[in-house]
């Protein structure tokens, strides 16, 4: 038993105790001064039943408690729900209402409220953001609605009514709450809201709600919400997603990219049980949840070599996830794949994109100088955004640069333009060449011409193609 664990039973137990011996005592006090007559006369069994009923006393009382630590149901920071008992109340609150939403509400500058300001001031941020939540909704006629910590800086609250009731509740509390402080100490908050359309499964809302918010954190909205248009019962999307993967139902598309050599940027849809396409920005979040990620990147790899095999002029970038690149027995079966098809590994760009720094940047770098020792080239993706590009620029060792898409977007911004010529010189003195991609005017184009980038992507180059019209775009 670990010394916490150890500590919180003995601690529990001499609370149970002190809570026994007084009333045991005041029991015996009693009981001695109405019995004192007939002391010579009380045989011994009395006090042995005495003791023995004092200890189950001290054990029931303990045995209560410590039920009552382990039944507790708010938070004792925020004086909120726990994560479990806030998914216990949604699950019964979506089973018996036919409108219902779940709202997300982050604070986003938590880690660094607690890093500059201490974790004493963080806690005190939750607690006060949590109150102002819910006096706030409590304001707008919404009552007894649950709301519970749900981790780190994120509040999850449970709401009667249809997204497009909620949400303009919710535009209203971010407005209000826009440049909030407390204590002196800036608030950055964002929401994020789905409603029980998309599905009666509570995990699975929970999960969409965490989706729309880190995918469109850097459209800088402040809300997301799902697109009631495009989106589909996230049920119905898992199984079009396991249909897809295991009967590798998987459609390969291509831009050519401007460059020196011949180079397409593979994309990927899935087509589900009725033929509906899947885009990858739908479907990659559930080929994660349903563990599918490192098979659906085999059989990417599978198709791309098999086209590959036949037009072996072309280089081909793709993406692979970081967390399947660094599998060892990947790399095995990496190797087993290309050498099955006797191809050239230089013509395998993989793109690595990733939000989080990875922990073991020496062993990183060491596994993808094995993929580059066999020729593969890496492409270090959204280079200036808020991930861990540039984390990744000072430790990893790489071939290509692609920048953020925003740098394509504002040519007229002296900022981005001074930006990217700092991060084209990096790539010169480095021996890295540079892409942009997002390319769509003519005018966009020339300018990154006139910088000199390497690889330059975008409608203004090609549009996607399928691999029959490869050959009418000069590929």
């Amino acid at each position: 038993m670990l010394l916490p664990k150890e500590k919180e039973r003995s601690h529990r137990f001499m609370l149970a105790l002190r809570t026994a011996l007084p009333l045991f005592s005041l029991a015996a006090i009693l009981t001695f001064a109405s019995i004192s007559d007939y002391f010579q006369h009380i045989p011994t069994v009395f006090f042995i039943l005495a003791i023995f009923i004092l200890a189950v006393s001290v054990y029931f009382i303990f045995y209560m408690i410590y039920r009552g630590f382990d039944e507790q149901i708010t938070d004792p920071i925020t004086h909120t729900f726990t994560r479990s008992k806030l998914i216990s109340i949604l699950k019964e609150d979506i089973a018996k209402y036919d409108d219902y939403s779940i709202v997300l509400i982050s604070i986003e500058n938590l880690h660094d409220i607690n890093a500059q300001y201490g974790t004493v001031a963080g806690d005190n941020i939750l607690q006060n953001v949590a109150r102002e939540m819910g006096l706030f909704f409590l304001d707008k006629g919404f009552e007894k609605f649950p709301i519970g910590h749900f981790k780190g800086g994120d509040f999850l609250l449970g709401l009667k009514g249809k997204y497009n009731t909620v949400r303009p509740f919710l535009e209203m509390m971010l407005i209000k709450f826009d440049d909030f402080m407390i204590d002196d100490i800036e608030i950055k908050i964002r929401g994020a809201i789905v409603d029980k359309n998309l599905s009666s499964d509570t995990q699975a809302l929970i999960e969409r709600v965490f989706e729309l918010y880190e995918a469109d954190r850097e459209e800088d909205e402040g809300i997301s919400r799902s697109d009631q248009d495009d989106d589909v019962s996230l049920l119905a999307l898992q199984e079009d997603v396991r249909y897809a993967v295991k009967n590798r139902k998987l459609s390969l598309m291509f831009q050519p990219v401007k460059a020196e050599e011949k180079l397409v940027l593979t994309s990927i849809k899935l087509q589900g049980r009725d033929g509906k396409i899947l885009h990858q920005k739908r479907f990659m979040p559930m080929v994660k949840r349903l563990g599918f990620e490192r098979e659906y990147d085999e059989i990417i790899i599978e198709k791309i070599l098999h086209i590959y095999k036949k037009k072996n002029d072309i280089s081909f970038a793709f993406n692979v996830s970081p967390s399947v690149l660094r599998n060892r027995r990947f790399f095995q079966q990496f190797k087993q794949m290309v050498e099955k098809e006797k191809v050239d590994y230089r013509g395998l760009v993989i793109i690595l994109s990733e939000k989080e720094v990875y922990t073991n940047m020496r062993r990183y770098n060491e596994l993808l100088q094995e993929y580059r020792s066999l020729g593969v080239r890496f492409v270090l993706d959204n280079i200036g955004s808020l991930n861990a590009s540039v984390e990744y620029l000072k430790r990893l060792e790489v071939d290509i640069i692609r920048f953020d898409k925003p740098f394509s977007r504002h040519i007229d911004s002296p900022v981005y333009v001074a930006l990217l010529k700092a991060y084209k010189k990096i790539s010169d003195d480095l021996g890295m060449k540079s892409w942009i991609k997002m390319v769509d005017t003519e005018e966009a184009k020339e300018f990154f011409e006139t910088m000199k980038i390497d690889y330059i992507q975008g409608n203004a180059i090609s549009k996607i193609v399928s691999l029959d019209r490869l050959d009418n775009e000069g590929f």
